[in-house]
């Protein structure tokens, strides 16, 4: 079964935003698009509640989101019990972020890299498994939130 992506944008992202989703469906993800489709402005921190919710609920596997930076989305979703939101500037840290952090929402910055490396970003995110080795570590962080 493949893995069901929530994926959310801001205004930021309305240049790439297809594009992303068109990697997303081809690599054979099943995506819900929680994303704004507009141009005018809006606020990020409702598209970041809603793949929140949608991964902490367990309705999707993964987050994805984007707007101008990816700081913006990640302090949201973080606000979100059993969300570990990482901002990732480049490949290392998107490897990281699954890798050690456990992250279950990707976020990331349309202003501050093109569509081809948001891709390549969310690929090696989304194949890079997280190392038990870590768990007590994240184990730790989930206490924080009680």
């Amino acid at each position: 079964m493949p893995l069901k992506i929530a994926f959310g944008t801001d205004h930021s992202a309305a240049e790439i935003r297809n594009s992303v989703k068109f990697y997303l469906k081809n690599s054979g993800y099943q995506v819900e698009d929680f994303g704004f489709s507009g141009k005018e402005s809006c606020d990020y921190p409702d598209y970041a509640k809603k793949v929140a919710e949608a991964v902490a609920g367990k309705k999707s596997d993964k987050g994805i989101l984007i707007c101008g930076t990816g700081i913006g989305m990640s302090i949201a979703a973080n606000k979100i019990n059993g969300i570990i939101a990482a901002v990732c500037w480049d490949e290392s840290s998107a490897k990281l972020a699954a890798k050690h952090n456990c992250a279950n929402v990707l976020c990331l910055g349309a202003r501050t890299a093109s569509a081809d490396e948001i891709c390549h970003r969310i690929k090696i995110f989304l194949e890079t498994p997280f190392e038990i080795r870590h768990l007590k570590r994240i184990e730790k962080i989930k206490r924080l939130e009680q």
